[in-house]
């Protein structure tokens, strides 16, 4: 017996009274309850996301349709204003040609006058586009690479 191990307390088969199985399952049940309780809430909180995304994807539609809209009516908006806006400067200039000749009651002065008005209004024009074509194209991006070619080419000229 010498050779034999004490068993420490721990270890030992207690003759002692055991826990009583019902306190034990209520416990159990308590817990699945609670577990039960948490999917609840999460599949309530899942439902309430669904029905929120699913009403946000309808509002987007329902604002993509109305610009849809609006864009239809804005473009024939620009189609009216256009040409409107092209009668009511030519009307202009008809009117300091009108208003030349009655003054003077010379017909040359009023045609004059007249012809001079449109010619401004093509040079404005004329200078309003090219001041809108400056921005067209990619100057900016061209020079930056033709920087960077230059760069590249020196550092490879000074490698040989």
């Amino acid at each position: 017996m010498e050779n034999t191990k004490t068993v420490s307390s721990n270890n030992k088969i207690s003759d002692g009274t055991q826990a009583d199985p019902l306190s034990n399952s209520d416990e159990v049940n308590a817990n699945v309850d609670e577990i039960t309780d948490i999917f609840n809430k999460v599949s309530k909180v899942a439902q309430d996301i669904g029905q929120w995304s699913e009403s946000t994807v309808q509002l987007f539609f329902m604002e993509v349709s109305r610009n849809v809209v609006v864009a239809k009516k804005f473009l024939v908006c620009q189609l009216l204003f256009i040409p409107l806006l092209v009668l009511f400067i030519f009307s202009i200039c008809v009117s300091v040609g009108i208003v030349s000749y009655s003054i003077t009651h010379n017909m040359l002065i009023g045609v004059g006058l007249f012809l001079f008005t449109m010619s401004m209004v093509l040079v404005g024009l004329v200078y309003w586009q090219k001041y809108l074509m400056q921005f067209f194209g990619f100057k900016d991006t061209i020079s930056q690479l033709k920087e960077g070619m230059d760069v590249i080419s020196k550092a490879s000229q000074s490698l040989d």
